[in-house]
């Protein structure tokens, strides 16, 4: 994991004259300039020249293909300009059709892998938004009708899975 880390946050690129790690990228860039997982601050500051690139609104599509390589991680893709946000929502239903949303109707639990615990603010803030942005970025299935079903009854308890950090082969 330690790794991992250094991968992330050492490793830079310089792009348009500034220095980029993946993790200003990810969440300076592309997250709307918010904190990442672990991170106290902003990644930009107002007066950091890398601030006027920031999105100004994020896309949660994005937790479906910036990825670590872990085993809970979605799989590694490659995308392309012409068709991305379709193949970001390709990748989204793919990863929310398998065992990273699990639904007990009998239970009445909803089991969700652990990059919406860490990200959350960027599928509305609350477990009922959230649950709601699964539904809605869902394909048509039994698994998104029983969520359904759950989220419409207001009776249901999420929980976040164990995250695996094993290398995702």
């Amino acid at each position: 994991m330690w790794q991992r880390y250094k991968f992330f946050n050492n490793m830079k690129y310089i792009i348009g004259g500034e220095l980029y790690s993946l993790q200003d990228i990810e969440n300076g860039v592309l997250r709307a300039n918010r904190k990442g997982v672990g991170m106290i601050f902003r990644p930009f500051s107002v007066s950091d020249a890398r601030y006027k690139v920031a999105l100004e609104h994020h896309e949660p599509l994005i937790h479906f293909a910036l990825v670590c390589g872990a085993k809970s991680c979605p799989p590694i893709k490659t995308y392309s300009a012409d068709g991305v946000m379709d193949q970001l929502k390709t990748a989204a239903q793919a990863f929310l059709e398998g065992e990273d949303v699990l639904v007990d109707l009998e239970k009445g639990t909803v089991a969700l892998s652990k990059i919406f615990q860490w990200y959350k603010e960027d599928f509305g803030g609350t477990d009922s938004s959230l649950i709601g942005w699964i539904c809605d970025n869902m394909d048509q299935s039994e698994k998104r009708d029983q969520l359904k079903k759950l989220h419409a009854s207001g009776r249901y308890k999420v929980h976040f899975l164990t995250y695996d950090w094993s290398t995702n082969s």
